[in-house]
């Protein structure tokens, strides 16, 4: 893995959105509620806040809109399954929301949820969040 030192405060500000999302994910809060309970619980941890925030409110304005696309372009067959765990599907959605908001490059886009996948995700999921969001990236062209 490379030394993500230089850009620990996205790198910690993901960490966070992939938890707010799966918070977000079971509907039981309000976004607003969520973003601020993050932004309060982590003042600690070195985080770019500004990106959580876009990445955050984003993803929280466009979800039906972004699940569709995740929906329409995952790699099910290839990985014969028929659905997708939350933690996995809001991966992919932060590197969408990233993706058309920060215009980041697509190696960054797939090094990092791999990452967060192996992460968070269950134990091979980050294979099916690289070939998915591969995919998911191309389609966007």
């Amino acid at each position: 893995m490379k030394n993500l030192a230089r850009f620990k405060d996205k790198v910690n500000a993901r960490n966070l959105l992939v938890q707010a999302m799966y918070e977000f994910s079971f509907g039981h809060n309000a976004a607003n509620e969520i973003e601020e309970s993050f932004i309060k619980n982590y003042t600690k941890t070195k985080v770019d806040y500004i990106f959580f925030k876009n990445i955050f409110r984003f993803l929280t304005k466009s979800y039906k809109e972004l699940q569709e696309k995740i929906k329409g372009n995952a790699e099910f067959e290839l990985f014969g399954i028929k659905t997708i765990e939350k933690m996995e599907q809001n991966i992919l959605l932060i590197a969408l929301a990233e993706a058309e908001i920060e215009k980041t490059p697509k190696n960054i886009l797939l090094d990092e949820s791999v990452r967060l996948a192996k992460k968070f995700g269950a134990e091979n999921s980050y294979k099916f969040v690289n070939a998915s969001l591969e995919k998911i990236l191309e389609s966007y062209k």
